[in-house]
């Protein structure tokens, strides 16, 4: 068997590795910021959850930014119209019904895509659908993650 030869790999996979450091910088800046936007909408209005199992010390009111989904129907189009003009007062501006932090963790997902399919010539096999199929020790989205940290470290280490 021969093994590819690493200043190769590193040639190949630098602009993919680049790519997606910089999409998880701004994706976690970006989820951190709207997160803190929203907690201030939740804070200012209340809002309840028509779910049940997902009340905590407050009851059924929602205080947490990634349980707004579960807002009442008959609540969220007023707590969506408040956060776009919050969101749109912090200086974004999505398209109509977007959100800044959910965007950028797409182009995140997008660029892992890439570095994974770049890395298929040299590692086959190795394709974004089987490392989130996980292994018999770890889940899908801990081999992805640790896989997408080799290449990484396989990149700056070369």
């Amino acid at each position: 068997m021969t093994y590819p030869n690493p200043k190769t790999v590193a040639a190949v996979l630098t602009p993919h590795v680049v790519a997606m450091l910089a999409a998880r910088v701004i994706a976690e800046t970006l989820r951190e910021e709207i997160d803190a936007i929203k907690v201030r909408v939740l804070s200012e209005g209340t809002y309840t959850s028509d779910y049940a199992e997902y009340d905590d010390e407050n009851g059924n009111r929602v205080t947490i930014p990634k349980r707004d989904w579960t807002i009442s129907d008959d609540q969220s189009a007023e707590y969506y119209r408040l956060l776009d003009l919050a969101i749109r007062a912090a200086g974004h501006n999505p398209p109509e019904g977007y959100c800044p932090a959910l965007m950028a963790e797409s182009e995140l997902r997008d660029a892992q895509h890439a570095l994974i399919t770049a890395a298929e010539r040299f590692f086959p096999g190795m394709t974004t659908s089987k490392l989130l199929c996980g292994t018999k020790t770890e889940g899908g989205l801990e081999t992805h993650a640790k896989y997408l940290d080799l290449l990484a470290g396989l990149v700056m280490a070369a």
